[in-house]
């Protein structure tokens, strides 16, 4: 099962120009085969950190560790922000080239600067965790998941971060993705890829192009809870749906 969360990374400014927050999407691509909707957090940790004590080099133990508290982490648990941290780390460190790993660890240091204090630590670690899911995406450059989560994480990131010409490399590939037919991406991924792909063409002032692209999204899934803003979009541009 796939779901997006929302969280905000508050950097205050170190210039009068510079915004003072930017929003991160993050994907949280993995659930807990053996979790029920009844688990707590913390029974769900427990659960799972007796598997690891008997097989501490367990690898998809420390994935589902490292998704469970990055999950909890998004809701502003910050302890369970390092601990996905530490799981993370630790399956990096006998799986350097696990992709998803990576890409997950970079978006954990974003959730790091939204808990720091200090303005320049907030800016070091979001340029560290931007530097861990272009590794990842360097790693697996053809997996949608990898690059739909660095796209996600870095789409609202401010102009100074330097993110902007990644993150439409990212929307203008996965769209191609998108139409295959035997993609890996979900309805609900394709309609944010055509929520975003659309605004950064809006930017460029390709206006058709955009409105285009939200009314393909549109079409997938018309109510879906994802097609709420390509709604939103297209009636802005007082484009019709269809």
């Amino acid at each position: 099962m796939l779901a997006s969360l929302f969280f905000e990374v508050y950097v205050l400014p170190i210039t009068c120009d510079m915004k003072k927050w930017f929003h991160v999407f993050v994907l949280i691509s993995w659930s807990l085969a053996t979790a029920s909707a009844a688990e707590t957090f913390a029974e769900r940790l427990a659960a799972l950190q007796g598997r690891l004590q008997s097989d501490p080099t367990n690898t998809l133990v420390l994935f589902q560790l490292g998704e469970l508290c990055y999950h909890e982490g998004a809701n502003k648990n910050e302890k369970a922000v390092i601990l996905a941290e530490d799981y993370f780390k630790r399956l990096l460190a006998i799986e350097p080239n696990h992709a998803m790993a990576r890409v997950r660890y970079g978006s954990v240091l974003t959730m790091k600067a939204r808990d720091a204090y200090a303005p320049m630590t907030r800016i070091n670690y979001v340029k560290a965790g931007n530097r861990e899911m272009d590794a990842a995406v360097k790693i697996a450059p053809d997996d949608a998941q990898v690059r739909f989560a660095r796209a996600v994480n870095n789409f609202h990131m401010p102009d100074i971060m330097g993110r902007e010409e990644i993150v439409q490399v990212d929307l203008a590939w996965l769209w191609q993705q998108a139409q295959l037919a035997d993609t890996k991406l979900d309805v609900g991924q394709k309609q944010t890829i055509a929520l975003y792909y659309g605004q950064t063409l809006e930017k460029k002032k390709k206006f058709d192009e955009a409105i285009q692209i939200w009314r393909a999204g549109l079409a997938l899934a018309p109510e879906s809870q994802d097609a709420a803003p390509l709604k939103e979009q297209l009636t802005k541009h007082n484009a019709p749906f269809k």
